[in-house]
């Protein structure tokens, strides 16, 4: 218990903003649904923030906008879309959810996952226009192999090298692929120690250099520093960072089932492990505690959208095949499909969860 009070005195900003970032997430994705559906037409029962038990409400024109108890999650209950027990002549007439047009049910379910999207490139464009770490081209000795070229030349961990033969450096590629270029010949390195610029260096990147060191012996790393970008510049740049973190998701559910020999499979993190993340991002200032927003945005959207029972995207699969076959799957049969699919959502949660408090407290 201890260690946890620690935990929490050395990150008190922990959990409020853990709760407004999801919060923020959860909202943003159950008003995609809320706002499409009076569009079309649907009649909207309950717009809730959390799980019930509820705490307090307020009801107008007809819709309970309600704050539970639970603060994970939140929903939006429109007339027919879960209410099984409705009568046909209730599902098909009126403003219920199946009263309405097969696209107006799927732009109803995709909303959520757009909304989702939408709040990634604007949370994820405001980062980039406020600052965020990135490379300024110079790059960093980190280490040094005593005897190697970079020893004898007097270079020190911690110096920062700033250009190479008079062209500045781009970053920690650039270098390595000119020493290897120049293998054999002398280069100069211009070299800042301190903050202070020093004589110029020079040193002869070896050939052939021992396992485990490059031509110089030196292990470097890029210098990052907050650079603010422009509104266009910093828009590309989340679009850039999309485009990387979907990637990414994408490609995880090969890399988890791909046989491995040596290497572990990519970790997954749960509820706690997101929880340890977001503490120690609020710590690196906006622009960081910004980006994490937006890349779990994205995560949010995209496991939305997957074709699992209980998910969005579950729902959008049998909205979808009741459009091309003009038969609607019997409404019983649909609802035990997606109480099965939740399910095997919460034991997948409990097992990631599992396994989330194995690395915090071991065993």
């Amino acid at each position: 218990m201890s260690a946890i009070a620690d935990y929490f005195a050395g990150h008190p900003t922990a959990i409020p903003v853990f709760l407004l970032m999801f919060s923020l997430l959860i909202a943003v994705h159950e008003f995609g649904h809320y706002l499409t559906a009076r569009l079309l037409g649907m009649r909207v029962l309950e717009f809730a923030f959390g799980f019930p038990p509820r705490a307090f409400g307020i009801r107008h024109a007809g819709i309970d906008y309600t704050v539970n108890w639970i603060p994970f999650g939140g929903f939006v209950r429109i007339l027919g879309q879960d209410d099984f027990a409705l009568r046909p002549e209730e599902q098909t007439e009126g403003d219920a959810f199946t009263a309405r047009p097969w696209w107006a049910q799927a732009i109803v379910l995709v909303a959520g996952v757009a909304m989702n999207f939408l709040l990634a490139i604007v949370v994820l464009t405001a980062a980039f226009a406020l600052g965020t770490p990135g490379p300024t081209g110079e790059v960093r000795v980190a280490e040094i192999a005593v005897g190697a070229p970079a020893d004898q030349a007097g270079l020190h961990v911690g110096d920062v090298l700033t250009s190479v033969d008079g062209s500045r450096l781009t970053g920690v590629r650039d270098l390595v692929a000119y020493t290897r270029k120049h293998a054999e010949t002398p280069i100069v390195l211009e070299v800042q120690r301190g903050g202070r610029p020093l004589a110029s260096v020079s040193v002869v990147p070896r050939a052939e250099p021992p396992e485990g060191q490059g031509p110089l012996g030196i292990r470097i790393e890029d210098v990052l520093a907050a650079v603010p970008a422009t509104a266009d510049r910093a828009f590309a740049q989340a679009l850039r960072f999309s485009g990387d973190v979907i990637d990414q998701i994408v490609q995880l559910p090969g890399q988890l089932l791909a046989p491995r020999v040596v290497s572990a499979p990519p970790q997954v993190g749960g509820p706690i492990e997101i929880f340890r993340v977001t503490a120690e991002v609020a710590q690196r200032g906006l622009p960081a505690t910004l980006l994490l927003a937006g890349a779990l945005s994205l995560n949010l959207g995209i496991l939305n959208i997957l074709p699992f029972p209980g998910l969005d995207g579950g729902r959008l699969f049998f909205v979808l095949v009741a459009g091309i076959f003009r038969q609607r799957l019997s409404p019983q049969v649909e609802q035990a499909i997606h109480v099965v699919g939740f399910l095997i959502l919460l034991a997948l949660m409990l097992v990631v969860t599992v396994g989330d408090v194995r690395r915090v407290f071991g065993g």
